[in-house]
């Protein structure tokens, strides 16, 4: 028996939808999990990258879309694809399946990882919800502290040596200045990044959308011979 699992991603580009579906598609492979298939949902309206508060906030009503609805209730899981996991809860509220955050499963992982974890990402408007998340979770005294880039998210967006390269600085400034032991790359489309910068650092880097496959994985078990 085969598993669907839905992977919405709450902006409208396709090439971060695309990009984020080969990921977990990969990684389900690299789990010997060849029984689930990745389906991608682009959001049918809204911004074209979450940035700012309002467009966090723009960008949870996705979970009431008729069109997004449907097509979780039709699938075995569904991961939200953006680290703010906006819609997660009322999602999870209206479907009888597996719903994972793309940030709620890197914290879950991090902590497991290595104690205290830190975060690195590009979108200072949103650190008042990062900062509610940990929270949220329940991760407060497991966390380190939050760095951002120094350049603004869209103009990283285009510079994607760049954008690894003042992630890579963010990391090492979670490592060095806050004592972080695993850190948090902050936003899925920063996974490709997360990727390159995981083999180039000592301690563990988080890439939040193989961390949703992985605790994904482990809620759709496999058939038993």
């Amino acid at each position: 028996m085969s598993h669907t699992v839905l992977l919405i991603n709450p902006n409208t580009s396709r090439p971060t939808t695309d990009m984020m579906v080969a990921l977990a598609q990969a990684c389900f492979t690299s789990l010997k999990r060849d029984d689930i298939r990745v389906r991608g949902l682009t959001a049918p309206e809204g911004p074209a990258m979450l940035t700012e508060m309002d467009e966090l906030e723009q960008a949870a009503a996705i979970a009431e879309h008729p069109l997004v609805l449907a097509q979780a209730q039709d699938s075995d899981g569904v991961i939200v694809g953006a680290f703010g996991d906006p819609g997660l809860q009322t999602l999870a509220e209206q479907v009888s399946v597996p719903v994972i955050g793309i940030g709620q499963a890197s914290m879950m992982q991090a902590a497991r990882a290595g104690s205290p974890f830190g975060i690195a990402t590009t979108t200072p408007g949103l650190e008042p919800s990062i900062l509610e998340q940990v929270q949220r979770y329940g991760w407060a005294e497991q966390f380190s502290g939050l760095r951002l880039t120094a350049t603004a998210p869209l103009d990283l967006a285009q510079a994607p040596r760049r954008q690894d390269q003042e992630l890579e600085d963010s990391v090492l400034a979670c490592i060095q200045k806050d004592g972080a032991r695993a850190v948090i790359i902050g936003g899925g489309p920063l996974a490709q990044s997360a990727q390159a910068l995981q083999s180039k650092l000592a301690v563990p880097v988080i890439n939040p959308i193989i961390a949703a496959c992985e605790l994904m994985a482990e809620r759709l078990p496999p058939d038993q011979p």
